[in-house]
């Protein structure tokens, strides 16, 4: 759909989608002005719309461009943990996800925005973009879900304690937290790039009770 404008030299390509986040970023879906852009990317608008077509195709493609950044500079720097405790796993790769979204603060608002409040024009396509990025990765999901129940001790592990429930049940924290921030930045009392480390501390309480519940 969009060949042309991936043909592209890498660097031309680059200063469009930064440009094009940017000003989706200040000031949102609706108020984003493409001629703005534009001016900012050195090009003119008819070749925007020529790469294109529509501004909402431009949101949605810069929107799975940020999601997919995101996605695998976290999967990668998750890949290179050498942490063999299960929890303190957990918990890295809680603070690689900040880190991820202190390094790409506007792809991270972006993402952010287009998952908390979906702007009305584009919601449905949205919703089937993140439905379908996550079956893309589902793979990656679930083989750190093995990964992690095999870190358990399972031998120090109480005799009525299954690991399977254990990973369930720190995921679930962990969703629920997330769920939780998610909320608390809808509602402007939270942000994710400035304040992120509120997320960890609070998930640092929870994985010191599960951690102490769970062993002989």
């Amino acid at each position: 759909m969009y060949e042309t404008f991936e043909r592209q030299p890498e660097e031309k390509k680059k200063l469009i989608i930064q440009t094009v986040i940017e000003e989706f970023v200040q000031n949102g879906y609706e108020n984003a002005s493409t001629d703005v852009m534009t001016s900012r990317a050195g090009i003119s608008k008819g070749l925007l719309f020529h790469y294109f077509k529509s501004k909402k195709n431009l949101y949605l493609y810069v929107v799975h461009y940020a999601k997919r950044l995101l996605t695998e500079k976290t999967m990668e720097a998750v890949n290179e943990l050498r942490c063999s405790d299960f929890f303190e796993r957990i918990k890295q790769i809680v603070l690689i996800k900040q880190r991820v979204f202190m390094k790409y603060p506007n792809e991270t608002q972006l993402v952010i925005d287009a998952v908390a409040n979906p702007p009305k024009a584009v919601k449905k396509e949205i919703e089937q973009l993140l439905a379908k990025h996550y079956e893309t990765y589902a793979e990656d999901f679930q083989l750190q879900h093995i990964f992690l129940k095999d870190l358990l001790q399972k031998e120090t592990l109480r005799d009525d304690v299954c690991a399977e429930t254990v990973v369930r049940m720190t995921m679930l924290i962990v969703e629920q937290l997330s769920n939780k921030y998610m909320q608390l930045y809808r509602n402007q009392k939270y942000n994710p790039i400035q304040q992120g480390d509120l997320l960890v501390q609070e998930l640092d309480e929870y994985v010191n009770i599960i951690k102490y519940g769970i062993y002989k």
